[in-house]
């Protein structure tokens, strides 16, 4: 009987067919992608589980009597937690104003370097540097420094002017202006670069034949630039919406949450309330509850942007 070598190696039966889906290319991906997988569920899905586990029992640090199972009693305290409800009307003032100030700002210095102008590669270099700073280090050079009242270069200005010098650290409405500009400072060069890539993409045609048409520049920008630009905005602004939702570093090294709980985020309410006061229970309650609400925030977000987005038709 004549068997040939490849038919000799060849596996048989069921053999050779685990053999085929072991070797196949889709298998070998799966393959590749598991040690990933496991450490993503290892480091990721089992502290969400059992964090959202904790949320309904009384855990607490250094607590006696041990831990018990109390039901939705976490829960019901966030209806009529009052610094619960401080903290959230906080973090959306300041993901509103910060963002909406760097996207503006964005857009505006991004239109600007659209344009032939020289020493335009410095500037894109010189753009990401404020990215790259470390947050806790701008809040100590722009709070702490430049916002200081008592040897402060604003303050100092402000006097020799003869102007009332500024008292923001116990002023609730000029301390999260404090924060917003820091916070501004940092990542108006995100939007930057973002939308001046996206500027960069449009066809020059199509600006050319609106001027040709006799369209004014503003017009120009209404009719074509700003539309075509509004997916990588949307992008942009949920990207930079749910980074300003987690801030707590400017927060906690400029003013602490003050003066009072004034400025006081959600994350850094979570934080004080599991590292500082021991309550894990609760600390882990407020942050899943404000993991839901940014959530359903992402949604209706997309949702609305969807439907604002140009159409082929219009």
């Amino acid at each position: 009987m004549n068997v040939t070598k490849s038919s000799a190696r060849q596996p048989i039966g069921m053999e050779a067919s685990l053999w085929e889906r072991m070797t196949s290319d889709a298998a070998a991906r799966r393959l590749f992608i598991l040690p990933a997988t496991i450490v993503i569920l290892a480091l990721s899905i089992f502290p969400l589980i059992f964090s959202l586990a904790i949320t309904f029992t009384n855990l607490r640090l250094l607590a006696s009597g041990g831990t018990r199972f109390i039901g939705l009693a976490n829960w019901a305290r966030l209806f009529t937690d009052t610094n619960f409800h401080t903290v959230l009307r906080n973090t959306i003032v300041f993901v509103l104003g910060s963002v909406s100030i760097e996207y503006l700002l964005g857009l505006g210095l991004a239109l600007l370097l659209n344009q032939r102008i020289r020493l335009l590669r410095f500037f894109r270099i010189s753009l990401l540097l404020p990215m790259m700073m470390s947050p806790i280090a701008i809040s100590f050079i722009i709070g702490k420094m430049l916002f200081s009242e008592t040897f402060g270069p604003i303050n100092d200005i402000l006097f020799r002017l003869g102007l009332p010098q500024l008292r923001w650290s116990l002023d609730p409405l000029k301390s999260m202006l404090v924060l917003i500009s820091i916070d501004a400072w940092q990542w108006t060069p995100f939007f930057i670069l973002v939308l001046l890539a996206g500027l960069q993409a449009i066809p020059p045609e199509l600006n050319e034949a609106a001027r040709v048409d006799g369209a004014s520049a503003w017009q120009v920008f209404r009719r074509i630039t700003f539309p075509l630009l509004m997916p990588l905005s949307a992008t942009a602004i949920l990207i930079r919406s749910l980074e300003a939702f987690k801030v707590i570093d400017i927060v906690r090294v400029v003013t602490g949450g003050g003066p009072g709980n004034a400025t006081e985020t959600a994350t850094l309410f979570a934080y004080d309330l599991g590292i500082k006061g021991g309550d894990i229970a609760y600390a882990s309650t407020v942050a899943y509850a404000f993991m839901i609400m940014v959530i359903i925030f992402s949604l209706a977000f997309l949702a609305a942007a969807r439907r604002a987005m140009p159409t082929r038709e219009s």
